[in-house]
């Protein structure tokens, strides 16, 4: 292909109303500019002087980023930025915003180690239903981790705009094959990109998704300060993984409401909310596609069981994280000092259900 032939295909738009899965593997189309047709790893961390591409320095931008971002923004409907971490995502958020207060309740431990540590001063943390006003930040975590409830995201959005305050979605455990928040109102979207986004165990990263392209270039100002970026292997294989994410998350959400099923009838308590008692069961078909994600949690009967069954599966490694191609279990106390001791929380992997049901039949025999 010739270098006019690379120049017409870089400005060749995509078709309107493409379904996700083929914005997955098509929404970065116009930043193509070899013949390749897998993207190709950038590693350059600097580029000649005046280049037509606008680029300066990696710590600023690079192409395989450029790339990524436009998908992510694609697959969300808004301005994707990437980040060295989930964590970092979070913390770039909360210093561009600086609200007083933030109104958070549960959720992931690291994000309120990050409020109470790291935050601005002058910043407090609040629960999720406490007042807020002007400028101010009400974070929503929905599946929630670890035991999924389901958050209206349109109502806050309806409450923290009538008030003034921005709304930002963690939406790690659906990922946007299964939901959408900027479509329900959110402000802005975080996923911890190394769980389902990457989906491989193997790439850490974080991503933003901001509603606006004002607040988007207002983080990405800030990030060229900070310095906060996602590696360029780590870029690539997020980009690559993505390919496949529409396939990956469904299987695993289907694989997950249906050990979920067997497991209700077998322990004291399941959490998934494909389960009709399940905090937010009546929000998932409203607010989510697909049956609930591919993480569940169990509660054991005592914290003697829930410490020992993990050591008697075959297929689910002992592990945290989640999102991954293989099936993972922790008890999650190890990792989070807000979980229950009984608890142990599950990721389901791409492997057939009846075979993850039968390891744990003969688990829980034992």
């Amino acid at each position: 292909m010739s270098k006019n032939q690379l120049s017409q295909k870089k400005h060749t738009a995509l078709p309107e109303g493409l379904h996700p899965d083929t914005l997955m593997l098509h929404a970065d189309a116009a930043l193509e500019d070899t013949a390749d047709i897998a993207p190709p790893l950038h590693a350059s961390t600097t580029f000649d002087a005046e280049n037509p591409d606008g680029l300066v320095y990696s710590r600023y931008d690079q192409p395989t980023r450029r790339r990524l971002e436009a998908v992510l923004g694609a697959l969300e409907g808004g301005h994707a930025l990437t980040y060295a971490s989930g964590l970092a995502s979070v913390h770039a958020l909360v210093h561009y915003l600086r609200p007083k207060r933030v109104a958070i309740r549960g959720g992931y431990f690291g994000v309120h180690a990050l409020l109470h540590r790291l935050a601005p001063e002058g910043v407090s943390v609040v629960d999720l239903d406490d007042a807020v006003e002007q400028g101010d930040l009400v974070w929503l975590e929905t599946p929630r981790n670890p035991t999924c409830e389901v958050e209206d995201i349109a109502a806050y959005a309806k409450r923290a705009h009538a008030a003034g305050a921005w709304l930002g979605v963690d939406s790690t455990f659906a990922s946007p094959v299964l939901q959408k928040p900027l479509e329900l109102g959110a402000d802005f979207v975080m996923h911890a990109s190394t769980k389902f986004l990457a989906g491989h165990t193997d790439a850490l990263g974080g991503v933003l998704v901001a509603a606006t392209e004002e607040h988007a270039q207002g983080l990405a100002e800030a990030r060229k300060v900070t310095g906060a970026v996602m590696g360029a292997l780590e870029t690539w294989l997020t980009l690559r993984s993505l390919r496949t994410l529409g396939l990956r998350v469904e299987r695993q959400s289907a694989s997950a409401a249906q050990l979920a099923a067997w497991l209700s009838t077998r322990v004291p308590k399941t959490w998934h909310p494909s389960l009709p008692g399940h905090p937010g069961h009546a929000l998932l078909h409203s607010q989510m596609r697909g049956m609930g994600g591919g993480v569940l949690s169990i509660d054991m009967a005592d914290e003697a069981q829930a410490r020992s069954l993990p050591a008697r599966l075959r297929l689910f490694r002992e592990a945290t994280s989640l999102g991954g191609v293989e099936s993972l279990i922790e008890w999650r106390r190890r990792n989070d000092p807000m979980a229950r001791p009984t608890l142990l929380r599950i990721s389901v992997g791409l492997e057939h259900a009846d075979d993850l049901i039968a390891d744990f039949s003969r688990a829980l025999e034992g």
